[in-house]
């Protein structure tokens, strides 16, 4: 009987061990949802946008369960981070600035603190800025720019800033303005902190004079991508697994 129970554990074994056997027919890792249940789509699009990671642990998913009204809140909030853009950031502001004719630019609504994307998504950012000349005519260019280490280091979205920024340009004493923006790829694990760049513009002569004044709007709004595959990795990001 010992010999019989010792060989029927290790065939058990042997079968969870094997390829293509019960462990990989469960749904996304939840052991109580069958891969060939009708549902098992459903389920892994909910654990893909980070709604739930499962309930009593990460294996299981608990399909017969009750959700109490608590937890609705908590899978309604995460659905509607999951399908709508967020905003992380607004700011304006008013002063003084002098634009420089070379990298690094001048940097005016930064973002105040970074903000972490916790797996890949897109950031659309837009600015708005305008700036009054003083004594001297002044053109320059505006650009979106994030920054990857707290703002020690700004960079342009994929190309140099001067290909892509926009330019303006005002005689003395007036204003002039741009609205540049840019979409980001975020990387998982990462802090991103965005800002609106400036350089000056060489292209046209007597221009050097700078800014008595300014206003800008900056928005980085997050677009959560979507997707039947997992569009992020908890462990790469150090995230803890959501219930």
């Amino acid at each position: 009987m010992r010999n019989l129970v010792s060989a029927m554990v290790l065939f058990t074994a042997a079968l969870v061990a094997w390829p293509g056997t019960a462990r990989a027919q469960s749904c996304v890792g939840f052991t109580d949802v069958p891969a060939a249940s009708p549902f098992c789509p459903n389920v892994e699009w909910l654990k893909n946008r980070a709604v739930t990671f499962g309930c009593t642990s990460t294996t299981l998913y608990c399909p017969g369960d009750v959700v109490s009204r608590l937890a609705m809140a908590a899978f309604m909030n995460r659905l509607g981070k999951a399908l709508s853009p967020e905003v992380l950031f607004r700011e304006t502001g008013i002063g003084v600035i002098a634009i420089p004719s070379a990298e690094p630019y001048a940097v005016r609504c930064d973002t105040a603190d970074s903000s972490i994307a916790a797996y890949p998504r897109t950031a659309i950012v837009t600015g708005a800025l305008s700036g009054l000349a003083d004594a001297n005519p002044v053109a320059w260019r505006g650009v979106v720019v994030f920054s990857t280490d707290a703002g020690a280091t700004w960079q342009a979205p994929g190309a140099s800033a001067s290909s892509l920024a926009l330019r303006a340009s005002s005689v003395a004493n007036q204003w002039s303005g741009t609205d540049p923006n840019a979409a980001i790829d975020l990387q998982p694990g990462l802090a991103y902190r965005f800002g609106i760049g400036m350089l000056r513009d060489d292209l046209i002569a007597g221009t050097t004079g700078n800014f008595a004044d300014y206003r800008c709007l900056l928005t980085a709004s997050v677009v959560n991508r979507n997707g039947t595959s997992s569009p992020f990795d908890l462990a790469r990001a150090g995230l803890p697994a959501l219930h």
